[in-house]
């Protein structure tokens, strides 16, 4: 492992979710992971729904923290890690109880928008919130 670090901003529309130096990350994209080093070649890459993304705090490899990303985009560029996505969480700090009251409210309520008419306000309510309920599926998955 490498003795110097890299910038590594992670961030969704709403909030940062982690800013810091790391000595190496596994990004997940589209094309399978892939591994950031200091140094690494400038890239770009779309972030898929429910990818878990890892990052070494510590250059022996010894503390880590991973993040559940839900759709988005990543770049490296002199030695700067940035991850937009739609929607993301540390690992470690997901509420598994109050996602599964989430999830169940929305599906109850997607299930009384689906049956309420085909217009273009109800449309867009049911794409945006189907989105939302995927991403606490993807949370759900993680519990253990």
């Amino acid at each position: 492992m490498p003795n110097n670090a890299f910038r590594c901003v992670v961030v969704k529309p709403t909030r940062e979710i982690f800013t810091g130096d790391v000595y190496y990350a596994e990004v997940p994209s589209t094309e399978g992971l892939y591994g950031v080093l200091p140094g690494h070649e400038s890239l770009v890459a779309s972030v898929p729904k429910g990818g878990v993304m890892t990052v070494w705090l510590d250059p022996d490899g010894k503390e880590k923290r991973q993040f559940l990303l839900h759709t988005g985009a990543s770049q490296v560029l002199h030695d700067h890690l940035t991850v937009c996505t739609r929607f993301g969480a540390a690992i470690d700090e997901i509420d598994y109880d109050e996602v599964q009251k989430k999830a169940d409210a929305l599906r109850a309520e997607i299930e009384k928008h689906k049956s309420a008419g085909d217009d273009a306000a109800n449309d867009s309510w049911l794409e945006t919130n189907t989105a939302h309920l995927e991403w606490y599926e993807s949370e759900l998955a993680l519990r253990k």
